[in-house]
């Protein structure tokens, strides 16, 4: 099988299951592979399991008891699969329902709610849900077909469950490629199968005689719900399950790491990643020589063109604008800014790389494309801030360019404004949640400048991760899933346009 890693997944108490509705009980979990981890860094002993010891010895146990199961219910009874990478002192281990109670009773709920409520609007397909209480699970629902079924479709799932959400969402395009492909294996051979019986004895056929006639040809009606194995006419299909989620689980872990942002620290933060400790949970934990200094005052985007503002902050420029122009001109400059329309700052030189020093600063680096001193007009294609003086020839505002003039005080008319914001587009009846979060932000008083900036770093971040999830499952070609990947994201159809004018700064295929 073709897999392929782009982005992966951390070595936590994660678990992936495959679900099932039984005609007969209902949703069901069949298998589940989990991860166990010694972190034990001391020794170097090869063991036979990585986890709990009494976890191996543990029987398989069903948490409503007499509840009676068919065959379409079990996979591999009390058995259990195990792989181990002593490199990493890791163990995956598969058994067909979780082995300790509290995942048990969290992946039963989960389950349900992949089979019948949370399902995918063409009810196959991915979705997300949870909540922190109950965790975090990523569905990926899809059907095999299947001779004796009803509808000749036998419905399942593939769940992922996690604990942290944001994990588990910048997971979606990684995960999803991959079960995909799990999905496409174990279809081709519950095709090839059904094909077969189909050739044998046309089941659509049998039953309409049946219902007509009441009598029965080539197969007993009154079977049970059939196990998977037979579905697929693949006897070690749970093996092939097992290593396929094993390799999902560890390629992932080998590839995806947790980065503390330094661009927030200050210079002098000295940490040692040899006295480094791990937790159970996964995380990593540093020794540092000195307190950690968040060095906020320190502008993110001071570049040589911004050096002769350096008494001035972003923040603070921000603040003089809105109070200058009002909500409604100002509400127009944030728009253009956050999603790619082009700001073109007119006026004297100190006034003019202020503001374009501010409202740049809205955008993740990678997407600014400033020039603040240009000797003639450049288009959007060169450059999306750009400043010119008042002698420079500039084309009329359009929906394209939002233009910003600022006139000096010399020149300024007695009761005229100073700065002037010239743009023909219209803003949408819903705005980007972005922009509405930054408007209050900016009006809460109560908020000092350094604090604010340290908010608009942390909605920066949190937004340009969500432009890279997104962006990279479009590089894949999952455009059918984009609606509900956003929808879990936090962002909405309103947020299209700043999601793809921040793509812009990312790799033309990430895939």
């Amino acid at each position: 099988m073709r897999l392929h890693i782009c982005i992966s997944f951390i070595a936590m108490n994660a678990a992936i299951a495959l679900c099932t509705f039984c005609e007969i009980h209902g949703p069901k979990v069949i298998f589940t592979t989990q991860t166990y981890r010694n972190y034990d860094n001391q020794s170097k002993e090869k063991l036979k399991f990585y986890g709990p010891k009494e976890i191996l010895k543990q029987a398989q146990t069903t948490v409503d008891e007499g509840q009676q199961e068919c065959e379409g219910c079990q996979s591999i009874n009390n058995l259990k699969y195990l792989s181990n990478e002593h490199d990493t002192k890791t163990s995956f281990l598969s058994a067909q329902q979780p082995l300790t109670q509290d995942i048990e009773i969290l992946l039963k709920h989960a389950c349900i709610r992949s089979l019948s409520c949370e399902v995918h609007p063409g009810k196959e397909g991915v979705c997300y849900f949870g909540d922190e209480y109950r965790g975090h699970v990523l569905s990926r629902t899809f059907t095999l077909k299947d001779a004796q079924a009803r509808g000749f479709r036998r419905w399942c799932s593939f769940i992922v469950f996690m604990r942290d959400k944001q994990f588990l969402l910048n997971m979606w395009p990684f995960l999803i490629d991959n079960l995909r492909e799990v999905i496409r294996e174990l279809q081709d051979c519950a095709e090839r199968k059904y094909n077969i019986e189909e050739a044998e004895c046309p089941q659509r056929t049998m039953r309409l005689t049946t219902a007509n006639s009441g009598s029965t040809s080539c197969h007993n009606t009154t079977k049970q719900v059939r196990a998977l194995s037979s579905i697929t006419n693949e006897k070690h299909v749970y093996v092939r399950i097992h290593m396929w989620l094993v390799w999902i689980l560890s390629a992932g872990a080998r590839h995806f790491i947790e980065i503390l942002p330094m661009s927030l620290l200050d210079k002098e933060f000295d940490y040692n990643l040899e006295h480094r400790i791990e937790t159970e949970e996964g995380f990593t934990l540093v020794n540092t020589k000195l307190p950690v200094n968040l060095n906020l005052n320190t502008e993110e985007s001071q570049t040589s063109e911004f050096s002769e503002i350096s008494n001035n902050t972003a923040i603070l420029i921000l603040r003089n604008l809105k109070e200058i122009l009002g909500k409604d001109q100002f509400r127009q400059l944030l728009y253009s800014s956050l999603t790619g329309i082009q700001i073109l700052v007119r006026g004297p030189k100190t006034q003019r790389i202020e503001s374009l020093h501010g409202l740049s600063s809205l955008v993740p680096k990678a997407c600014r494309r400033v020039h603040t001193q240009a000797v003639e007009y450049l288009d959007l294609n060169k450059y999306n801030f750009i400043g010119v003086d008042t002698s420079v020839a500039v084309p009329l505002p359009s929906a394209n360019v939002c233009r910003l003039d600022i006139i000096s005080d010399e020149h300024k008319a007695e009761n005229t404004p100073s700065h002037i914001v010239k743009w023909t587009g219209l803003l949408p009846l819903k705005l980007p949640t972005l922009l509405l979060k930054l408007e209050k932000s900016l009006e809460d008083k109560k908020l000092g400048n350094s604090v604010l900036k340290a908010h608009f770093i942390a909605l920066q971040k949190e937004w340009a991760n969500i432009a890279r999830v997104v962006h990279a499952m479009r590089g894949r070609g999952h455009r059918a899933d984009l609606s509900g990947l956003m929808l879990s994201l936090g962002a909405g159809p309103h947020d299209k346009k700043l999601l793809d004018a921040w793509s812009m700064g990312l790799p033309s295929n990430p895939a």
